[in-house]
């Protein structure tokens, strides 16, 4: 409470001397209310976004269970339920790509005439509701989508949809929209991650990326306000428990291509996403699309397994456990510790020690059919999280053919292939670096894959689109 309070006192103190200094005592008043309904706000859209991950993570073992106890309904099951979630195109904004909705809002309002004006896509309660259910629905029936976009995008709509409803019934100051925008990602972001340092450069790099007009205006107050979200949401625990790495630098050339590949995959991945996923919008054809994607859904678990499509971080951690495992028992053969090899070999037959690297060619194959067919047929769901366990895999498979650790290689291959899809180069080798718990050293060559890779995407989409 004590933190509260003087957040608050800053905050207003920062608008009446720095900004508003000359305003009149009614605009102050106007200006303290706004604050104030913000703090509250903020606060309540935490609370709900906090217990919806909760309630999405229950959901998610519970399928998982289902599916594993009883594989002989999943033909039944899977399909059903991902036809229902595909219905999620029946409430406006509340399916398909929300990245691309977020985007279409910042342009609609970055200029003086829509500066203060709702955005081009405003979400209605129905529609917000609704992405919460669908969102719950798409995991229920199997799907590999997670839930770190819904958070940050139903921040974002409840954030937009709060203000201003009650913004003439409480006389609130005008506030630039793309600040609602950039205070609902950060609500996301640190529910998600818990990195304040991720969020700051994350809002930083979307203002320029997106030629923000006002810039320094929406700066301020966000340099206020991400710590007192971040006292709401808490630290997160670390996602990925990997060692801590380090790079040869004589290997960057082998780096570099990867970096480049994984722009041009990542391109092809999402653009294609984009093109099925309007395709089928439009199609006659429509359901007869979403209940094939259901069984091709039903039959990838069937073979696979549910553990290995799992949305969440268990899949990255399975396989990079392994591949310690696996390097342990290479380095005790080297060092001829033969009886120490024999005990760990003895527990892998018991299965306590797993040496199983599942992120090989057929996962990665498997969890690019799982997302593509799932964002395609409009379920609602996110993409940051899986694009992350996407890019793992491919460093997994592609590290056969360099001779670059699999540790590491798997870790770039998680930053190349997010970088691309937020668009956002130093803000995701920051987040990956900090949901693996990596020292600040690995940074610069994180930091070199993101720009390649997403500049890669970039020239790209330019050339192509």
């Amino acid at each position: 409470m004590q933190a509260l309070l003087i957040i608050l006192y800053c905050i207003i103190l920062y608008y009446c001397i720095f900004i508003y200094k000359n305003i009149t005592t009614v605009m102050n008043v106007n200006i303290i209310k706004t604050i104030i309904f913000f703090i509250i706000a903020i606060y309540i859209i935490t609370y709900i976004n906090k217990h919806f991950v909760e309630i999405f993570d229950v959901v998610q073992e519970n399928t998982k269970k289902n599916l594993t106890i009883y594989p002989q309904y999943i033909y039944i099951y899977v399909p059903i339920i991902f036809f229902i979630a595909s219905k999620a195109v029946l409430f406006q904004y509340a399916d398909g790509f929300f990245e691309v909705n977020i985007a279409n809002d910042s342009d609609s309002v970055n200029n003086h005439k829509t500066s203060y004006s709702k955005t081009s896509h405003f979400v209605g309660i129905i529609s917000i509701i609704a992405i919460y259910i669908f969102s719950l629905l798409s995991t229920a029936s199997g799907s590999a989508l997670g839930d770190e976009d819904v958070v940050i995008y139903s921040s974002i709509c409840l954030l937009m949809y709060f203000y201003f409803k009650v913004k003439n019934i409480l006389g609130l100051k005008e506030i630039f929209t793309e600040l609602i925008i950039y205070l609902g990602y950060a609500v996301g972001i640190l529910i998600a991650y818990g990195s304040m340092l991720s969020t700051f450069f994350y809002t930083i790099e979307h203002m320029v990326v997106n030629k923000d007009i006002n810039f320094f205006s929406n700066l301020g107050p966000m340099i206020f306000a991400i710590p007192y979200i971040y006292y709401l949401t808490g630290e997160k625990k670390n996602l990925i428990k990997i060692d801590n790495l380090s790079f040869n630098f004589k290997s960057f050339g082998y780096i570099a291509l990867f970096s480049l590949l994984m722009g041009a995959i990542s391109f092809v991945f999402f653009k294609s996403i984009s093109l099925m996923f309007n395709a089928i919008k439009t199609s006659k054809f429509n359901n007869l699309y979403v209940i094939g994607f259901g069984f091709i859904l039903a039959f990838i678990l069937k073979k696979i397994g549910f553990l290995s499509l799992h949305p969440s971080q268990y899949s990255m951690n399975e396989a990079f456990q392994a591949v310690i495992n696996q390097e342990k028992l290479k380095k005790l053969e080297e060092e001829k510790k033969y009886d120490e090899l024999e005990k760990l070999k003895k527990l892998e037959n018991e299965g306590k020690f797993n040496t199983e690297n599942k992120f090989n060619l057929t996962f990665l194959l498997a969890r690019l059919v799982n997302c593509a067919t799932g964002l395609s047929a409009g379920l609602t769901g996110g993409l940051i999280i899986p694009s992350i366990t996407i890019g793992c895999g491919f460093g997994s498979v592609l590290s056969e053919y360099t001779n670059i650790s699999k540790q590491n290689l798997m870790f770039l291959g998680m930053t190349a292939f997010l970088s691309p899809f937020l668009g956002t180069p130093i803000t995701s080798a920051l987040l990956v670096n900090k949901i693996s718990n990596q020292k600040y050293d690995t940074l610069p060559v994180s930091i070199a894959v993101s720009f390649i890779s997403y500049f890669t995407y970039t020239l790209l989409k330019k050339r192509f689109f």
